[in-house]
């Protein structure tokens, strides 16, 4: 079964690529079922081992998720294997020698299905032997014959410093101790990473020393010596650096630089200087080189608009040679243009002109690499470049059900706020339409520190193959245009954050994209809350709104829900939402609830305890106080985010359906538009 599932995830290889070009213009009338748009991804990532032997891939199958190591001879399955226990799934993959490979593991919580990594670390065999558990609190449940042995557990995350390429039974790990907090382990802050040369056969650790500062990330030279080290504390960053790995650490104030929030990139080919990136004046990210015998430090690269969204490294991912922005699609400056990885990069970005193109991986000596090449239409394909006959072949799709002829373009935009303020975001259009179209305004999560990109989005496909227009909008507090830009959306939820919205929703108008009669809001999260927020401050603008598994009462915020729990995150509430109940109260949909003059739909999932249901349960509350109208979906046992496929078909559904119902094509009856 397992062999017949990946080769049909592999495809015919190439045929099939050549297949999903070829969309007929007949087969573009018909709609699309959700399916297609809800269905999990198939591929989600892959890695080429060290010598160009193996192909490791993570994927899915019968709703679970599934490590696999492929020979790329016989393009057979040598093994299979998944991570047991409940929730569980494969985390980080990093092969560590030509025929071994280790692993972290996730985990998805009940109430939060967003995985996130639980310290572990698992090392393999590309046979499927010696499977054993390296770091963890498993780690020391090793059977001895009848009896447990004595190895102590290990209660802690990890980072891997260097994978050592010279030595395949070793790799150097910074380790970061945690401490029992009640009945929960938690991560210690105030304990100090300690260096480990962890065997990665069988889980013996010696210890290397340690790094200077709590929480500290650090880099290691090609000698795997460990020189270099950056803490962030608050806004600023602490520089520790030696010469080698016996003498003490020295450290250097990034202050008097006007840098913050420092994080290492990596040694210079000569091991006399490291690339770190940081923030420049409060402004955007930059690229900077420290010469470790002088301390000297230089700027390599600054954009002043745009964060990089990514630094290129050369294959064994030791050295910089480029950097990646994204102001509206992607770019791309090389620090070292001759170097060979970054000459491919060029070439593949040419023979794929529309599409942005990532090496995930390559052999050692760089003779193959695996690129991951995606788009706004595409979710991603895998390609194997062989650098000796200068040959591409395509091995699997990210999502095999999505033919990207039939996608919509996402193209970049800008609008100017009612200040002045220019903001950049996406619009995408349903295929042959631009004009006095239905439009759905969905802004993003989070909302802080993150922001949208150009990348396939499936909602957001679904949507505009469905005929509606979507508007997606960077608006203050997103990441990505540097520290300034975030700090104006603290404290600013329904105030300019939303103001930005309107701003972005009534420029469309104006230049008669959108039909003003035919608006609606739509998100989940912070998302959720914008939609309804933006009801009660537009309730002339907006037709409907629809809220999944949003917050609605911000004073609530503090009382219920996992972010309040931890002291960062209580932190992380008075700086976003402030400490004026008046103020949280009048910036509430749910103590607003009079003013909504647009239809309502509202999605939450019982389990979800980041936006735990109460704040649905207010928000239906409040709406029935106020006699609006509403519909109401109620997903049992859903969590934070509806990664579950089978609930994120439901409330796709449930929104196609009213979305047909408050905007639809005033030519085509809501009967007439399947969903199925």
């Amino acid at each position: 079964m397992f062999r017949y599932f990946l080769f049909m995830a592999l495809g015919a290889w190439s045929a099939s690529f050549v297949a999903a070009e070829s969309a007929s213009v007949s087969e573009a009338q018909t709609r699309l079922p959700i399916s297609v748009f809800s269905s999990d991804t198939a591929i989600r990532t892959a890695q080429i081992s060290p010598d160009g032997s193996y192909l490791a891939v993570v994927f899915r199958q019968d709703g679970e998720e599934k490590l696999a190591v492929l020979d790329l001879q016989t393009r057979k399955p040598l093994s299979s294997f998944f991570v047991r226990g409940r929730n569980r799934s494969v985390g980080d993959v990093t092969w560590v020698a030509n025929d071994r490979l280790v692993y972290g593991t996730r985990e998805s919580r009940a109430w939060d299905n967003t995985p996130y990594d639980i310290g572990e670390l698992i090392g393999v065999n590309v046979d499927g032997s010696k499977h054993k558990f390296l770091l963890g609190w498993q780690s020391g449940r090793m059977q001895t014959g009848s009896h447990l042995s004595r190895k102590q557990n290990d209660y802690g995350h990890y980072d891997i410093i260097d994978t050592l390429p010279d030595d395949e039974k070793h790799i150097l790990i910074a380790f970061y101790p945690w401490r029992l907090q009640g009945n929960t382990w938690v991560s210690s802050e105030h304990a100090l990473p300690i260096i480990y040369r962890l065997n990665v056969l069988t889980g013996k650790k010696k210890k290397r020393g340690m790094l200077p500062m709590p929480h500290a990330r650090a880099l290691a030279d090609s000698q795997g010596q460990v020189r270099f080290s950056v803490a962030r504390r608050g806004f600023g960053s602490t520089v520790h650096y030696r010469d080698n790995n016996d003498d003490e650490w020295q450290q250097f104030e990034l202050g008097t630089l006007s840098i913050s929030h420092a994080q290492p990139i990596s040694f210079a080919a000569d091991n006399q200087g490291v690339f770190f990136s940081g923030y420049v004046d409060g402004g955007t990210e930059g690229l900077f080189f420290m010469d470790l015998r002088d301390q000297s430090v230089e700027k390599v690269y600054h954009n002043g608009a745009v964060d990089p969204t990514r630094y290129l490294l050369d294959y064994q991912q030791r050295h910089i040679i480029g950097v990646a922005t994204e102001f509206g699609l992607p770019e791309y400056h090389y620090t070292d243009q001759q170097h060979h990885k970054a000459v491919l990069h060029r070439a593949l970005r040419r023979v794929f002109p529309d599409n942005e193109v990532v090496i995930t991986s390559s052999t050692k000596d760089g003779g193959m690499s695996l690129a991951f090449v995606y788009s706004d239409t595409n979710p991603g394909e895998f390609f194997l470049y062989h650098r000796d006959d200068k040959r591409l072949e395509f091995l699997f799709r990210y999502m095999e059900q999505v033919d990207p002829a039939r996608m919509a373009k996402r193209r970049p935009i800008a609008i100017e706020a009612r200040d002045g303020l220019q903001l950049h975001g996406y619009l995408t259009l349903p295929q042959n339409q631009s004009k006095n179209l239905p439009m759905v305004v969905h802004p993003h999560g989070g909302p802080h520190f993150v922001r949208d990109r150009w990348r396939f989005d499936s909602a957001v496909q679904m949507l505009a193959h469905y005929g509606y227009a979507v508007l997606q909008l960077n608006f203050r507090g997103s990441g990505g245009f540097g520290k300034s830009f975030e700090a104006a959306g603290q404290g600013q939820w329904g105030g300019v954050m939303q103001d930005d919205l309107t701003d972005a929703t009534r420029s469309l108008i104006e230049q008669g994209i959108a039909d003003p009669q035919r608006i609606c809001l739509y998100g989940s999260s912070y998302e959720g809350y914008a939609a309804l927020m933006g009801a009660v401050k537009e309730p002339a603008l907006y037709r409907c709104a629809i809220g999944s598994m949003g917050v609605y009462d911000l004073p609530m915020m503090f009382r219920e829900g996992d972010i309040r729990e931890s002291s960062s995150g209580l932190e992380y509430l008075r700086q976003t939402l402030g400490t004026d109940k008046e103020l949280q109260q009048a910036r509430s949909p749910t103590y607003n609830a009079a003013k909504i003059e647009a239809n309502v739909l509202l999605i939450h999932g019982t389990a979800d305890k980041r936006a735990p249901i109460k704040h649905a349960r207010a928000m239906k509350s409040a709406l029935d106080n106020a006699e609006k109208s509403y519909e109401w979906l109620q997903i049992k046992a859903g969590g934070h985010g509806f990664y579950n496929e089978e609930n994120r078909e439901i409330a796709y559904r449930r929104v196609l359906d009213f979305l047909h119902a408050n905007i639809g094509q005033p030519d085509e009856p809501v009967s007439a538009i399947s969903v199925d």
